[in-house]
């Protein structure tokens, strides 16, 4: 289906969110449309990696390329999970299908997928057109910053698994977004690892508790100068982990 059927969806979608979280998958400003598919093209991947460096200037390039892969894993598959919760058809996360949505200084926030995913109905269809983009696209990310393609494949459970919670979060349904993530994630299959989740109980007065993704992967932001490890980085001790989430959760 080509993509009046895909507008149609992402419309429908976006109409089954709260206003406040549609920034995910509406781009603000005039972002430049970029297939995805240029994954494949070296010259173009390294030239997004090196602009990297305008924000992270000290790292090499095995960094940059993670926190590219970091960011782009997140958001090629928004519109696909994201369509898949709220609609129960997905649109497809295919590179020739998805346009990221570019700036000039190599920043992707948002995506738009121009196809409505052949048996986008069937959680099985989707987790196998999930993997045969993530085996494009992680393979020329691992060549362009030399690096090995495990932790990639890490991040992209990572990615899969926040951008379900968000979605979980936003629909007020968190047990079958986690619950979704794992299927998907077991459907995509080795060497991607489950997702982990954790919950936080809120401290008093607050009442509740709130689901965080238990990283399995690390962006590498903290080895810039002036950058900190994120609330769940592997990285962390246990329990300076435990303490940051649980001070997320209090503000959450």
């Amino acid at each position: 289906m080509g993509s009046t059927a895909a507008d149609e969806l992402l419309a429908v979608t976006v109409a089954g969110l709260p206003r406040d979280e549609h920034g995910y998958l509406l781009p603000a400003g005039a972002p430049r449309p970029v297939s995805f598919a240029r994954v494949e093209d070296p010259e173009w991947l390294d030239a997004q990696i090196a602009l990297q460096a305008q924000r992270w200037p000290t790292v090499d390039r095995r960094v940059l390329a993670t926190l590219w892969w970091y960011s782009v894993s997140q958001v090629f598959i928004t519109p696909t999970v994201a369509s898949l919760f709220v609609t129960g058809r997905a649109l497809s996360p295919r590179p020739n299908d998805v346009e990221l949505h570019w700036l000039s200084d190599g920043r992707v926030f948002t995506a738009r997928s121009t196809a409505v995913l052949d048996k986008g109905n069937d959680v099985r269809a989707v987790g196998a057109a999930i993997r045969d983009s993530v085996e494009i696209a992680i393979p020329a990310v691992a060549r362009a910053g030399a690096r090995r393609e495990r932790p990639l494949w890490a991040i992209a459970t990572d990615s899969l698994a926040n951008r379900l919670l968000w979605v979980g979060r936003a629909r007020g349904d968190v047990d079958r977004a986690t619950s979704l993530a794992a299927t998907l994630a077991g459907l995509i299959g080795a060497p991607m690892p489950p997702p982990r989740f954790v919950t936080i109980h809120r401290r008093p007065p607050r009442k509740g508790q709130v689901r965080f993704v238990r990283r399995s992967s690390c962006c590498l932001v903290y080895l810039e100068p002036g950058e900190a490890k994120c609330a769940s980085c592997p990285r962390l001790a246990p329990l300076d982990r435990t303490a940051l989430l649980r001070t997320a959760a209090d503000f959450a």
